[in-house]
């Protein structure tokens, strides 16, 4: 009987620490919630994801990272890596890498790979499952393109010169026909030649 009361005893305290233990990526609990806000906001489950704002990214778009959570405002900051290397505010290149939305300007196929939040609060901090991130790479495209226009240049240079050379062979045969009739409107003009007597 003690020892079915021990196990029972030992049972019930197993439920009640796995039923307030925090979620995966995740050491916020619910009792450090009831204790700084409302009862009603506070969960068991708290959970931070990203998600971005294009379904298919190609290079040069400008992509936002967002990181969504169910955890009350307990004095939040966020953090942001990219391979778990953490993201420092570059002007150039992110805005807003400490708060809850990262943009990515004008992002090439080398910056594809797994993002991950890291929001921190009063009662601990909750990590977010890495979010990979594709990129289309599109250099493929441009060499194409590239290539097809110079080739359509090189085509259009050819056309014109050959029509450029077939209208100065035109205007050469009209300027010798003009001169050719020019010559011989000059020797109608001069009359015969005098025949000179030699003694």
């Amino acid at each position: 009987m003690i020892r079915t009361g021990r196990e029972l005893l030992l049972g019930l305290l197993l439920v009640c620490v796995f039923s307030s233990s925090p979620a995966q990526g995740c050491n916020i609990t619910k009792e450090c919630c009831e204790k700084k806000i409302n009862v009603t906001e506070c969960s068991n489950d708290f959970k931070a994801n990203v998600n971005s704002s294009l379904s298919t990214i190609k290079e040069s778009d400008d992509v936002t990272l967002e990181c969504s959570h169910n955890i009350p405002a307990l004095n939040l900051s966020y953090e942001w890596f990219w391979n778990d290397k953490k993201i420092v505010e570059d002007k150039d290149k992110y805005d807003h890498v400490n708060n809850k939305t990262l943009i990515l300007k004008k992002v090439l196929s080398s910056r594809k790979g797994d993002y991950k939040c890291f929001v921190t609060t009063s009662c601990g901090s909750c990590e977010s499952e890495p979010y990979h991130l594709e990129i289309e790479n599109n250099s493929i495209v441009i060499i194409i393109v590239c290539g097809v226009a110079a080739l359509a240049l090189i085509l259009i240079m050819g056309v014109a010169m050959k029509i450029k050379l077939k209208n100065d062979k035109v205007q050469h045969k009209e300027r010798m026909k003009q001169r050719a009739e020019q010559r011989a409107q000059d020797a109608q003009n001069a009359g015969p030649i005098p025949f000179s007597r030699g003694y």
